[in-house]
């Protein structure tokens, strides 16, 4: 199939491929009902922004610890029944949390535990995914396709999870989403083919995450795509100041909105239409969007107008597609035995990058103006995108050293 161009109804006619995405996008859907339901709740119940801030944090941190040291069960058990497991586990603990009166500290530990089990899921699913879609050009469509999906079902799910919780309250939320994991877990058990483990051996958690980081670090194009993560995190700028330049042009919090739906608009918009412009993925593809995904924040620098600026944020999102072959090259490189862990090590580096940045622009945002920020964000995404674009195309001359 990789021969000549794949369609969506290629990869949509790959039965387990059907399992896969269906599986993905009711519990991502489901997954963020819940965590905007938990968060609007527990603001509603305290009143405290810094317990807020402490919820929505424990939607993301956990991600820094099971990563690196859970990932790997993807390579140490069969890759379905850590799929299945993980989705009854995660369903079990929600219909815990649903239990009324929970203390706020118990709902803690349970979300804690719950976002822990994220990372085994994951790495199972995109380990699984390049599995059942062998071609580069088959997990791109894939991976693009599940990607859009995904960020339709976060808005969906945001939207639905503010929506039920006034109605109904945060125990049905909470069921909700452990219904999303059984139906998930269900679809997996009967649409993914059971296959073996592929992990050689019986290292430990943490000798299984270092041989993997020393198999991508000495391996110039994986190091490469691990790297990528720092420019992707710095277009992160645009959201992080969203209602900072809102008030900087001196519009409404409805303005800020705008800004931040920006950025997933033209993902969203990047996911559809790139895919049916650009069928080979060729490294020219790579640096254009790369560098497209910061350079147009630049333009901060003269202080666009809303319209405008949404427009430069919308194009920017776009340009984030050149991630997808990026991400699809790095899982299908890396031998089948360590591919689990490392999908889990590349998921950590995107989210440590992420947060750094978030934390960085909103400190320096303190004392200097929104608009500059952004456009010094945008330039220092461009000057790295084109840096590691240089080297992505001098590696495509090198032999591989690991064979």
């Amino acid at each position: 199939m990789d021969g000549g161009r794949v369609t969506y109804a290629d990869i949509f006619a790959v039965r387990e491929f059907r399992a896969l995405f269906a599986s993905r996008t009711l519990s991502t859907i489901g997954d963020y009902v819940a965590r905007a339901g938990l968060v609007i709740a527990v603001y509603n119940e305290t009143k405290s922004t810094a317990l807020l801030g402490i919820t929505f944090a424990l939607t993301s941190l956990p991600d820094l610890v099971g990563g690196p040291l859970l990932a790997g069960l993807a390579d140490r058990f069969p890759r379905r029944a850590v799929m299945v497991a993980s989705d009854v586990g995660r369903a079990i603990l929600l219909l815990v949390m649903a239990i009324p009166g929970q203390p706020l500290i118990a709902l803690w530990i349970l979300l804690f535990v719950i976002r822990l089990m994220d990372s085994p899921f994951l790495s199972a699913y995109h380990a699984t995914m390049s599995v059942v879609l062998p071609g580069k050009q088959q997990l791109v469509k894939g991976s693009a396709v599940t990607q859009l999906v995904n960020h339709l079902s976060y808005t969906v799910g945001y939207g639905a999870g503010g929506m039920i919780v006034s109605l109904t309250g945060l125990s049905a939320v909470l069921i909700v989403n452990a219904g999303t994991f059984v139906l998930s877990g269900v679809i997996i058990l009967l649409g993914v083919l059971s296959r073996p483990a592929t992990a050689v051996g019986r290292t430990s958690l943490l000798g299984s995450a270092w041989t993997a980081t020393r198999f991508i670090f000495t391996h110039p194009r994986l190091r490469l795509v691990m790297f990528f993560t720092v420019p992707i995190a710095a277009t992160l700028v645009c959201e992080t100041l969203a209602a900072p330049y809102a008030a900087q042009l001196g519009l409404s919090s409805a303005s800020a909105g705008l800004f931040m739906g920006a950025s997933p608009a033209g993902i969203v918009v990047g996911l559809w239409l790139l895919p049916l412009l650009i069928r080979d993925q060729r490294g020219i593809h790579v640096t254009v969007l790369s560098i497209a995904s910061g350079a147009p924040l630049v333009l901060f620098l003269f202080v666009p107008t809303a319209w405008l600026a949404c427009l430069l944020i919308a194009v920017a999102g776009m340009a984030l597609y050149f991630w997808i072959p990026l991400a699809a090259e790095f899982t299908q490189t890396v031998p089948d035995d360590m591919r689990g862990q490392a999908v889990g090590l590349l998921t950590t580096s995107m989210r440590v990058t992420q947060g750094l940045a978030i934390l960085t622009f909103g400190l320096v945002a303190q004392y200097a103006s929104p608009s500059v920020v952004i456009a010094v964000g945008g330039a220092i995404g461009t000057v790295l995108a084109i840096a590691l674009s240089v080297a992505w195309a001098r590696t495509s001359t090198v032999p591989d050293p690991q064979r």
